[in-house]
């Protein structure tokens, strides 16, 4: 028979082998920060754009600049009154991009197709039976002085309202100008177009 202390060292002995077969206990997680430098990898990749939308994307509108026409007998109602009941009319064009934008305005006017109207458009080119080129072009104190050369021919008084605003107003849509003066072969043009002389 054992004695109670014989029987308190066995249930010792026992209550160590029990708790050295246990399971180890987990130790508790204990959070951490990330370095600043370590770049954490994304769960889900970034989209591409396709490269035909790339091209799309950076395509953009070629400048423009306007051209004056005549409304013949529109009388003002659908843009500035000039000469023998017409109207001045802005159609806008494209151009090549470059700095010498009213070069390319004036370029663009003399090199319509030599045809009284313009297109389906019916708005007349009073300078269809001339043909002019461009001697120089100068801006000076807000004044543009054009110089042209070649064959100014009109088809009759009220032409002469009509190649003068069209000329004129091509330099005065820029905020750079303020006034125009046109020679052709060196003559000015309103001398040029004075019926009286």
């Amino acid at each position: 028979m054992h004695t109670p202390a014989k029987v308190a060292f066995l249930f010792s002995l026992l209550l160590t082998a029990a708790c050295s077969n246990a399971v180890p206990a987990v130790p508790t997680a204990t959070a951490t920060s990330l370095p600043t430098h370590t770049a954490v990898p994304s769960a889900t990749p970034l989209p591409t754009i396709p490269p035909t939308l790339q091209a799309t994307a950076v395509t953009s509108k070629p400048p423009t600049v306007n051209i004056y026409l005549v409304a013949m007998g529109d009388n003002g109602a659908a843009g500035e009154l000039i000469g023998c009941g017409d109207s001045l009319m802005a159609v806008e064009v494209a151009i090549e991009p470059t700095q010498a934008v009213l070069r390319a305005a004036l370029t663009a006017l003399l090199n319509l197709p030599p045809d009284a109207t313009y297109g389906q458009s019916g708005l007349y080119n009073a300078l269809y039976l001339s043909d002019l080129q461009i001697e120089s072009l100068e801006i000076i104190d807000r004044q543009a002085i054009i110089r042209l050369t070649g064959a100014l021919i009109y088809g009759g008084e009220c032409d002469i309202p009509r190649i003068e605003a069209q000329l004129t107003s091509i330099a005065l849509q820029f905020s750079t100008v303020d006034s125009v003066s046109v020679y052709i072969n060196d003559t000015l043009l309103s001398d040029l177009l004075d019926l009286r002389g």
